[in-house]
C-alpha cells in the first residue's frame, strides 16, 4: 500500500513510464543517416570539398539529433537495489555499512552510444581527409579550412561523447566492478563516481535542497539536482550538488529518501533494512500516476 509522500511531488515533476521508440521514424533517419555517411566517402574519394563538407557535417548533425532524440525513452520508475556494501566497494575496504540502498544510474543507451560514436567518428574521419584535400590543392582551397576546421572540432566533440559512451556502458555491463550512482545507509549518503566516492555522514548533513531546470515543459522533461548543505565539511568531498539525471528512479524519489533521514535521525535505525526498502517502494508507489 502506498504511504504519503513526506514532501510532495511538485507540479511539473511527472514520473515517466518507459516508452518505446517509433520503430518506422528510427529506421528512416538511419537509413538517412548510413546514406549521408555514403555520400560524404563518395565525396572525399571524388575529392569534391565543398559536398565532402555538406554531407559530412548533415552525417553528425543526424547522428546526434537520432542519439539525443531516444535517450530519454527509458522508465523512471525502478527502485534502489538493496544490496551488500561490499559490491560496491570492490571488496577493497570495509564500508561503513553492511547493505545500504543503491539508486543505481541508468547509463546511457545503446541507441545513443552508438549514433554518437559512429557518426562522430565517420564525421571527423571525413573532415580530416578534407583537410589532407584542402592542403594538397592549396590555392584558393585553403578557404575551406576556415569552414573545415570548426565543423571537425565539432565533430571531435561527438567522437569523444561517443567514446566515452562507450568505456561507460562497459563499465557499466558489470555492476560490481564499477558501481555508479548514489546509496544510503545508517551512516550516511554516498555518491559513487567511476573512479572516486563522496561520503556524506549524516552528522556532517545540515540541509537538502532540491533544484529543476524546465527544458521541455509540454513533454514535463527537466533537469533536476540535489544540494547538501553540510554543518560540517566531510573531508575528501569534491561537491555538494549532484545532478538526478539519468538514475534508474525519479530524481524526487531520491530526494526523498536522502532528505528523509536527513531530516529524521531516531528512524535512521531502519536503514539498510527491508523495512526503509519499503518505505521507499511505497514512495515509489504514491508518485505514480493514478489509473
Amino acid at each position: 500500500m502506498a504511504a504519503p509522500l513526506p514532501y510532495p511531488l511538485p507540479e511539473g515533476w511527472t514520473v515517466h513510464p518507459g516508452r518505446l521508440a517509433r520503430r518506422w521514424p528510427a529506421w528512416f533517419w538511419s537509413a538517412v543517416a548510413l546514406g549521408l555517411a555514403v555520400a560524404a566517402g563518395w565525396a572525399v574519394l571524388a575529392a569534391s570539398i565543398g559536398w565532402g563538407i555538406l554531407f559530412a557535417g548533415l552525417v553528425g548533425a543526424v547522428g546526434a539529433a537520432l542519439g539525443v532524440a531516444y535517450q530519454r525513452a527509458g522508465s523512471e520508475r525502478g527502485l534502489p537495489r538493496f544490496i551488500n556494501a561490499v559490491v560496491l566497494t570492490r571488496a577493497i575496504v570495509r564500508p561503513p555499512d553492511s547493505w545500504v540502498h543503491f539508486f543505481r544510474e541508468a547509463g546511457p543507451s545503446r541507441w545513443l552510444t552508438f549514433w554518437f560514436a559512429a557518426s562522430g567518428w565517420l564525421a571527423l574521419a571525413s573532415f580530416v581527409a578534407l583537410i589532407v584535400l584542402a592542403a594538397r590543392a592549396g590555392g584558393t582551397a585553403l578557404w575551406w579550412l576556415a569552414l573545415i576546421i570548426p565543423l571537425g572540432l565539432g565533430a571531435l566533440v561527438l567522437a569523444t561523447a561517443g567514446t566515452i559512451a562507450v568505456v561507460q556502458r562497459i563499465r557499466h555491463s558489470s555492476f560490481g566492478r564499477r558501481p555508479i550512482g548514489i546509496s544510503i545507509g545508517r551512516s550516511g549518503v554516498v555518491r559513487y563516481y567511476l573512479d572516486d566516492v563522496d561520503v556524506w555522514p549524516w552528522e556532517a548533513v545540515r540541509g537538502v535542497l532540491p533544484t529543476a531546470t524546465v527544458f521541455d515543459k509540454a513533454a514535463g522533461d527537466f533537469s533536476a539536482t540535489v544540494e547538501l548543505r553540510w554543518a560540517q565539511k566531510p573531508a575528501d568531498v569534491s561537491q555538494d550538488e549532484y545532478i538526478l539525471d539519468g538514475f534508474e528512479s525519479h530524481a524526487w524519489l531520491i530526494y526523498t529518501a536522502i532528505r528523509f533521514w536527513a531530516e529524521h535521525p531516531e528512524l535512521r535505525s531502519e536503514l539498510s533494512t527491508t523495512f526503509a526498502q519499503r518505505r521507499i517502494e511505497s514512495w515509489r508507489d504514491a508518485m505514480l500516476p493514478r489509473p
